[in-house]
């Protein structure tokens, strides 16, 4: 423990290095890079970016952006934030906004490209836990398209952008031309490079999609207006990169939190394996708390189920449904922290069924993945524990006692085998209990078992009676 707290303070130092930036002055440009898979943790970074520019007044927002897409949870609290923003907000795609990237840069006011960059492709898909991509039912996709088309057009209108490029960036069209050029064709998702997406149409002639190409941020500020800004430009702090990690390492966390407490339900006492079972789960948690995978609901049924189980070793030994609840409530809490969730739909899809469990087919993959590697994991470390010296080497004896090393074995009870009696005392797992009129020391294979309950001998061991619940 005394090598715990400073441990604690270290890496609390570190979370906390990376110092917030100085607030947005009046007429600054805030710059929030979103970059690569857009993950609930981008979320934290452009909350930060879009309070610290409400609060110094700042006059414009821009996302540098170069993603293929990614989460639709995170991609709606995204474009809420954004167009949340009362000061003006523009999206330069620096080489790619793909997706839910699309989405996001639809819901600025203004939209600039980078030289051979892309937008669009923005179809709803949910990907699997190889990141291959799930088949869904052609009921369930034309539902999630039309939800999805109809929140881009509507985005699309209220930032003054064509809502026909929307419909046709989600869904397979009937495809239109403007001025007898055609854009999309029948049965086509839209993609734009930048100069098909900055190419004008109509009278007067206005861009079909950007305002134009600039081939850095320094051009794009220019070519606004704000070369004379002051630019602040928001960056990852501390606890935002170790939630990133935490979250990459989540499938070692449960696997070290599942081996942790069945070595615990199987040792009782040992305590060590318990505590890191449990501490590896709670690192789990805070992880995927800071980067917004999951909310306080999974913490507290995960707490609920540690309880439970908790009743079951310490108050109620033996009724084994205080336990089986508080293993049900961790695995649940673990698999629905895990869990992504459509915008605009319910956690489980009322109909079709099978969309539902494809949602949760990666969590599950995951979860049982980690069940099976813990297992793997306890099968090694009850082979190989004993045979270490330290620290559970001295706990179990290696060495052989036998007859003709000049040990002589206790009387064996084989008279007891199959007789019936009562708990004297709480098997914990040992005890004792009363057989006829004579009072044996007794063990379990495991289970804890009140007083008063009837048990029956099940084997012999020398002068160790084992017996089990009646």
């Amino acid at each position: 423990m005394k090598r715990l707290f400073p441990a604690l303070g270290f890496a609390l130092a570190l979370v906390s290095s990376a110092a917030p930036a100085a607030p947005a002055g009046n007429g600054a440009v805030v710059i929030i890079p979103i970059r690569d898979e857009i993950e609930s943790s981008i979320v934290y970074v452009v909350r930060r970016g879009i309070r610290e520019a409400t609060d110094g007044g700042a006059r414009a927002v821009i996302l540098d952006m170069n993603t293929p897409g990614g989460r639709g949870d995170a991609m709606e609290e995204i474009m809420e934030m954004v167009e949340g923003f009362k000061g003006e907000t523009v999206t330069y795609v620096n080489k790619k906004a793909l997706s839910a990237g699309a989405f996001i840069a639809l819901a600025t006011k203004r939209i600039w490209m980078a030289p051979a960059s892309t937008i669009g492709a923005a179809a709803p898909i949910l990907m699997g836990p190889g990141g291959d991509v799930q088949q869904l039912p052609s009921t369930f996709q034309k539902k999630i398209s039309s939800a999805f088309s109809a929140r881009l057009r509507a985005t699309a209108q209220r930032n003054g952008h064509r809502p026909e490029l929307a419909d046709a960036m989600v869904k397979e069209t009937e495809g239109f031309a403007l001025d007898g050029v055609t854009v999309v064709k029948k049965g086509d998702i839209l993609t734009l490079t930048d100069t098909e997406a900055t190419k004008k149409y109509g009278k007067p002639p206005a861009p079909l999609l950007a305002e134009g190409v600039a081939a850095d941020l320094e051009e794009l500020l220019a070519k606004l207006g704000l070369a004379g800004a002051t630019i602040q430009r928001i960056e990852p702090t501390g606890a935002e990169r170790v939630a990133r990690f935490i979250t990459a390492i989540s499938p070692v966390l449960l696997l070290i939190g599942i081996a942790g407490i069945y070595l615990e339900f199987k040792t009782p006492g040992v305590v060590l394996p318990g505590v890191i079972g449990v501490l590896a789960l709670l690192i789990f948690f805070f992880g995927h708390y800071i980067a917004g995978l999951s909310g306080s609901e999974e913490l507290i049924l995960f707490l609920v189920g540690l309880i439970l189980i908790g009743v079951e070793l310490f108050l109620l030994p033996g009724h084994v449904l205080p336990g089986f609840l508080g293993v049900v409530c961790i695995l649940v809490s673990l698999l629905w922290a895990m869990v992504e969730k459509l915008p605009s739909a319910p956690p489980l899809p009322d109909a079709p069924p099978l969309p539902a469990m494809a949602v949760f087919q990666a969590p599950m993959l995951k979860l049982a993945g980690a069940l099976i590697g813990a297992g793997i994991l306890v099968a090694i470390l009850l082979r190989v524990l004993p045979k270490s010296k330290r620290p559970y080497g001295g706990l179990v004896l290696t060495r052989q006692l036998d007859k003709e090393k000049g040990f002589a074995s206790a009387e064996t009870r084989s008279e007891l085998l199959g007789k019936e009696g009562i708990a004297l005392t709480m098997l914990r797992p040992s005890g004792t209990a009363r057989f006829g009129e004579e009072v044996v020391d007794v063990i379990t294979e495991g289970e804890f078992l009140p007083p008063g309950s009837r048990v029956e001998v099940t084997e012999t061991r020398g002068a160790q009676v084992v017996v089990k619940k009646r």
